[in-house]
């Protein structure tokens, strides 16, 4: 990672006690494919859904048939001290993450040092049943001016030191990332007029050829998901050189991530060839344990629904630069250690598919015969047997839906009511609940495809940056005399009584964003974000067909306009005031 800029046991069948790192690696190594059976259906008044099987319905898309590993990073590569390998055999991490840098394990041509305490700390970690995904940098002083090898002989010497890498922890080792977070500031460091994309990818052939089969080989590497910059490399030939595509989609809530990949999963279809993606790092920066063991469930469940080979949770500990990412403070668990044990338990269950109970609003994803993930827009849940627990694995408290996931075991008898909101900016970001346009000076609309840029893909168009609507931030363009503005379009598809509610937020920087919401055309209010503003109470009828827009503009002046925002629609009567994202 680098800096950036910016349950219970229910019955003896449901989720067991912790499980053993042993059988985890046996179901990574040798686990046949998933047998789907129908299973009970699950009721809601607005649809009935049941799990994939012979007569069943799933919208996951096909899934690999081995249940995705959940490791963990650590950092023994810069120092942490062997202790800490039993802190990740404590939540049944059944790989590590970490790193041995190649211009300290090679400092003289053709030689190569494994007798230091990060080599000796992931050799235990071997040994006690632990498998490996290292990361590797293709630089060293010795080779290419110490700039990102790019000559036959320093790609040769690079594929070298991986092949020792594999000499040295054989079958422990599961894969080798090339690189790390290469789309940002720092990386490709290759000489100038060099085919950045051209020379990664040569790279990475003479990686294939030299240890191709003997370990996995993971292209990409990304800071998010950074689909856009994929592409490139895509374009370069890189599928054909790779066992799979690293990415560290880093995000501050789970919605959208399901859309991110599915765009990720097209590109790569498109440029001819699919391969297994690994979430190689993931995590939620909050000292707010409660929402990070919270956004880790419903994380991994969205990336092992959407078929990932493997996930990292960053990090094992918290560090100085990063003091509230870690499943440990020090020695103490988390909140966050919790949920990964309960995530190990689940997943071994095998894939998760999403049931479609007809609302974009609610997410149930069903592991295994009974276990099922639930969150969502607040409603009431009717659960017969089984028992009910959160992210940790703690008794909820009380059984209704809400942002924060419910764990439902040993049951499918589970019956969903309805609820209050109508459409949200978050949980129905890329979903039919609404369009997304720019709209200029004149009036004039166009509508904004899913934009694949560098980093997180988002609702924009090349032609009109910085204007981009993600799932909890966004930015207008221009100025105000030209403005560039985003538009976010609800259309009812019957008669609707609305409330409106809605938090935004921005920073210093800048004159203002200009917002406006409108209902049927009929201007229903209009203000300027300077920093942080909760909407008023705001009512609206729409008639079928009839439109609500809710418009981000400049002010006047060009840049800073940047904000977070999250807009929900409510039934008339249920409005109430809504939290800013963080």
């Amino acid at each position: 990672m680098v800096r950036r800029v910016e349950m219970p046991p229910a019955r003896a069948a449901s989720v067991r006690p912790a499980i053993r790192i042993t059988v985890l690696l046996a179901l990574l190594a040798a686990c046949g494919p998933v047998q789907l059976r129908r299973t009970a259906e699950v009721a809601s008044p607005i649809g009935t859904a049941q799990a994939a099987g012979p007569a069943g319905r799933n919208i996951t898309g096909n899934l690999p048939p081995s249940p995705m590993v959940l490791g963990v990073q650590t950092h023994f590569s810069q120092g942490w001290p062997l202790a800490a390998l039993a802190l990740a055999r404590q939540v049944s991490a059944p790989m590590l993450r970490d790193a041995l840098g190649w211009a300290e394990g090679e400092k003289v041509r053709g030689s190569y040092n494994f007798d230091t305490p990060a080599a000796r700390a992931l050799g235990a970690a071997c040994a006690g049943g632990q498998r490996l995904l290292l990361t590797a940098v293709p630089a060293n002083p010795l080779y290419d001016g110490g700039q990102w090898v790019s000559s036959a002989a320093g790609n040769a010497a690079f594929a070298a030191w991986l092949a020792a890498l594999a000499d040295r922890f054989g079958p422990c080792l599961a894969a080798i990332e090339v690189g790390n977070e290469i789309n940002g500031p720092g990386t490709l460091v290759y000489p100038a007029g060099a085919n950045r994309a051209a020379a990664y990818v040569a790279t990475l052939k003479a990686v294939r050829a030299r240890i191709g089969g003997r370990t996995a080989v993971l292209g990409g590497s990304t800071n998010t998901i950074g689909t856009g910059f994929l592409k490139s490399l895509f374009a370069a030939g890189m599928l054909a050189e790779v066992d799979g595509i690293a990415v560290h989609p880093y995000r501050s809530r789970a919605e959208g991530l399901d859309i991110e990949l599915a765009q990720l999963n097209a590109a790569m279809d498109a440029a001819g060839r699919r391969v297994p993606v690994w979430a190689s790092e993931f995590s939620r920066d909050t000292s707010d344990q409660p929402l990070a063991a919270g956004e880790l469930v419903k994380q991994a469940t969205m990336l092992a629904a959407a078929g990932a080979a493997q996930a990292s949770w960053y990090a094992l500990i918290d560090q100085r630069w990063y003091p509230a990412m870690g499943l440990y403070a020090g020695t103490q668990p988390k909140a966050q250690a919790s949920a990964f044990s309960l995530m190990q338990q689940l997943l071994a269950l095998g894939r998760p598919q999403r049931l479609d109970l007809g609302d974009p609003l609610l997410f149930a994803y069903r592991f295994g015969k009974d276990t099922t993930v639930v969150w969502g827009a607040p409603r009431s849940v009717s659960i017969e047997g089984g028992l009910v627990s959160d992210a940790t694995g703690a008794p909820a408290p009380a059984a209704a839906v809400g942002e924060s996931p419910l764990v439902i075991t040993g049951t499918t008898a589970i019956r969903f009511g309805a609820s209050t909101w109508i459409a949200d900016t978050l949980m129905g970001w890329g979903t039919p609940q609404w369009r997304y346009a720019v709209r200029l000076k004149a009036d004039t609309s166009y509508r904004l495809p899913l934009f694949d840029d560098q980093f997180t893909s988002y609702f924009g168009d090349r032609w009109y940056r910085p204007l981009r609507i993600n799932t909890t931030s966004a930015a207008p363009g221009g100025t105000g005399a030209a403005p560039i503005r985003a538009v976010w379009r609800h259309v009812a598809a019957a008669a609707e009584s609305l409330d409106i509610g809605g938090c935004m937020a921005k920073g210093a920087a800048g004159d203002g964003v200009d917002l406006t919401i409108t209902a049927a055309g009929k201007v229903l209010w209009r203000g300027v974000l300077t920093d942080r503003m909760q909407l008023p109470p705001i009512s609206a009828e729409l008639a079928p067909g009839e439109a609500l827009e809710f418009m981000a503009g400049p002010n006047q002046t060009a840049g800073g306009d940047s904000f977070n925002y999250r807009l929900v629609l409510f039934r008339r009567g249920a409005g109430e005031q809504v939290a800013c994202p963080g």
